[in-house]
């Protein structure tokens, strides 16, 4: 048998062409549903086969675009989300609900810091093509702060974990063996 479409000699009960990838074998029922093909001559399979058309995309032009045509509606915003906006947004958050937890809480905060800024310093090239720019600069404070708090929490809590311990065991300045005069 030969392939229908580069007219190379393949194997008679081969569905596919080796040669060209083509499928062969197989014919066209009047109820346009495909079977396989009992051995057909030659002739026939010429007439009875038909090769499967690739579908044809044409690229779209900006005219063609329907994204090209539209204008935003009132009230609608066609300007971009800053970048790193929500992720440090989000790290900003998790810093400061970390803080207590100094090596945690001063990572997350220093990542939520360094997003933070590679977004601002990105809005300032344009601003206008931005928005959510006070996000960025509340992701910026929160950072701050809980990089702050990451830092100064340990030191306060101890100090007042030292406090404690002192009055418990009797050694602080509360103790009733201190005097006050």
């Amino acid at each position: 048998m030969f392939c229908y479409n580069c007219h190379k000699e393949i194997q008679d009960d081969a569905v596919f062409c080796p040669f060209c990838g083509a499928q062969v074998g197989v014919a066209i029922n009047s109820d346009n549903e495909y079977t396989p093909a009992e051995e057909p001559s030659v002739q026939e399979t010429e007439t009875i086969i038909e090769p499967i058309a690739e579908p044809v995309i044409e690229p779209q032009t900006e005219q063609e675009s329907p994204a090209a045509d539209e204008q935003p509606e009132e009230g609608e915003d066609s300007r971009e989300i800053a970048p790193h906006t929500v992720s440090s947004f989000v790290w900003s958050l998790v810093a400061n609900q970390c803080a207590v937890i100094p090596i945690l809480g001063f990572i997350f905060a220093l990542t939520a810091l360094i997003k933070s800024s590679k977004g601002r310093n990105i809005v300032k090239t344009n601003p206008e093509h931005y928005k959510l720019k006070g996000m960025l600069t509340a992701a910026f404070i929160i950072s701050i702060i809980a990089l702050v708090g990451s830092i100064i929490e340990p030191i306060v809590c101890f100090s007042w974990f030292s406090l404690f311990k002192d009055i418990f065991d009797g050694s602080g300045p509360f103790s009733p063996s201190s005097s006050f005069a």
